[in-house]
């Protein structure tokens, strides 16, 4: 006999029959022995994340510190993001601007030369502290971005005499960033930022020294610095804090680290790791045991029950010094003489690692997913990959990565960028086209460009470059394009291929991809050959 069970129907204002019918929707709700003991609080961004915040980044500074994985992993995510380079290919807007399109690539090449000299200082006056260029200060930003889940960096003006540019930046630990006198949340302060009631944020609060250096800073680590993040000029707003995050949640205040995820697995497989290797260490040290073969019956009747104890260490101080008196060495080979009732026995029992292996590559496989980078990036073991899984997996980071750079550019290079241009146009060191807009009131015509990191590199040098000629000869990419994905200007590859080839011509010398032979230079237009008996090619 089957049972039909009846339908719950709700009727209006019986909340009970509601909640019951809704728990039972989705199975993933319902009380379940796997999921037993299973109770996450529903946490806003910042409630979950700004009590743990401290602990959980000393925890990954302890490991990016003493772990070479960690270490090693976060130095390629940066390699990746920001490299040794990261140069500013200017493209203002020239429809957006009221110009032509000849004023506009002038007026690029004139932004593209002030902001080599400014970016590219040998002296480094584009850092407040003098000590990095331009591309340093990105990786550095990219470094705290990537291993704490955000960056700071304050704009300062420094104007000095003979300086061309005032406009300074400053990277600042976002372990600063706090509350006055480490006070409690508000809804309009929160982690040190100071929101409007729109989430806004409108200043940030920064220690002037980090609170671990109490002792070395004394009171400038106890003292707060309330920055605008916007300096107010009245008829405009330049940035003055820049702020880089990843935001995830709406209402999220702070970063939070990807390596959060996989903070506990990182240290297990660190004390496992460390107690492989003593063991392996300690079992290689003992070469063998030396056992008494004298049995229990013939110990009771040799030594007495009475004076068992007394006797059995005498025993044993006999026979410790025996041996150290009865050793025998002769070139370099030791003779052992054993103690008449002793035997040795030679450790010949390897210690069991079969399974370190595979454990560590699990834990290594996620900790590479949790960064954005390939297990074989991480471990630097190429043996198990070809060039089709090395595509894939390049193809997939390489996605993460251009995320994450995106990030670094609307968030930092853009407005550092921003500061830049309205002080070389308020200088005068820039030429205004003629009929352009101002600066204020289209900043995104003037600001557009593209920001050239490192090259993506080649897992087949010869394959990729074909495809690249023949996505070029099908025009659906452009040289400009498969330049920046290696890293490189192509304006700057078509100046030297200009200079190269006018070389090879005063040379006698041909071009690549033909006769590599010595040619008479001439001065003979093109197809002209043929009016002298040659062929022209």
């Amino acid at each position: 006999m089957v049972t039909v069970k009846p339908r719950i129907r709700v009727k209006a204002g019986d909340t009970t029959g509601a909640t019951a019918s809704v728990s039972q929707s989705y199975a993933s709700a319902r009380p379940s022995q796997a999921l037993s003991g299973w109770h996450p609080s529903l946490l806003s961004a910042d409630a979950s994340w700004l009590d743990a915040r401290d602990t959980s980044v000393a925890r990954i500074r302890d490991l990016e510190r003493n772990e070479g994985w960690v270490s090693s992993g976060i130095d390629k995510q940066v390699d990746m993001l920001v490299g040794g380079t990261f140069r500013l290919n200017a493209k203002p807007d020239a429809l957006a601007l009221g110009i032509d399109e000849d004023a506009a690539r002038e007026l690029g090449r004139q932004i593209q030369a002030e902001w080599r000299g400014y970016a590219e200082d040998p002296t480094f006056r584009c850092d407040a502290e003098r000590q990095l260029p331009f591309a340093g200060i990105m990786g550095l930003i990219a470094r705290e971005f990537v291993t704490t889940g955000e960056s700071l960096c304050v704009l300062r003006w420094k104007e000095r005499s003979g300086w061309p540019f005032a406009t300074a930046m400053q990277v600042i630990d976002p372990d600063r960033l706090s509350n006055p006198h480490n006070g409690l949340d508000t809804d309009r302060l929160c982690g040190g930022v100071e929101r409007d009631e729109d989430g806004e944020p409108v200043a940030y609060h920064i220690r002037r020294a980090h609170p671990g250096d109490v002792f070395m800073r004394g009171a400038r680590s106890t003292t707060w610095e309330r920055i605008p993040r916007w300096d107010d000029l009245g008829f405009a707003q330049r940035p003055k804090v820049l702020h880089v995050y990843d935001k995830k949640r709406p209402g999220q205040t702070r970063g939070v680290s990807r390596l959060v995820s996989t903070l506990i697995k990182l240290k297990m497989l660190s004390r496992y790791s460390e107690a492989e290797v003593k063991t392996a260490a300690i079992n290689a040290t003992i070469v063998g045991a030396i056992y008494t073969q004298m049995g229990s019956d013939y110990a009771a009747e040799r030594l007495g029950e009475e004076s068992a104890v007394a006797d059995w260490d005498l025993f044993n101080a006999q026979r410790a010094d025996f041996y150290q008196q009865s050793a025998r060495v002769m070139d370099e080979n030791r003779f052992i003489t054993l103690f008449p009732t002793d035997r040795l026995d030679l450790n010949t029992q390897p210690r069991q690692t079969a399974g370190y292996p595979a454990f560590q590559t699990a834990f290594l496989q996620a900790f590479a997913a949790a960064l954005g980078v390939s297990y074989e990036q991480l471990s630097m073991d190429w043996s198990q990959v070809n060039y089709s899984s090395a595509r894939a997996a390049l193809n997939e980071v390489w996605r993460g990565v251009a995320r994450l750079r995106a990030i670094l550019t609307w968030s930092a290079a853009n407005l550092i960028y921003y500061a830049f241009l309205e002080e070389a146009l308020d200088s005068g060191r820039i030429a205004l086209p003629e009929g352009a807009r101002d600066f204020y009131e289209a900043p995104a015509a003037w600001l557009r460009g593209e920001w050239i990191g490192p090259a993506r590199g080649y897992i087949d040098p010869v394959k990729e470059a074909q495809a690249a000629v023949l996505r070029m000869d099908a025009q659906i990419s452009t040289l400009e394009r498969e330049s920046a994905e290696q890293g490189s200007d192509y304006e700057t590859i078509l100046a030297q291929l200009a200079r190269e080839r006018e070389d090879r011509r005063r040379l006698g010398l041909s071009d690549p991809g033909t006769d590599m032979g010595v040619t008479a230079p001439t001065d003979e237009p093109a197809g002209q050959g043929a009016q002298t008996g040659g062929q022209a090619t």
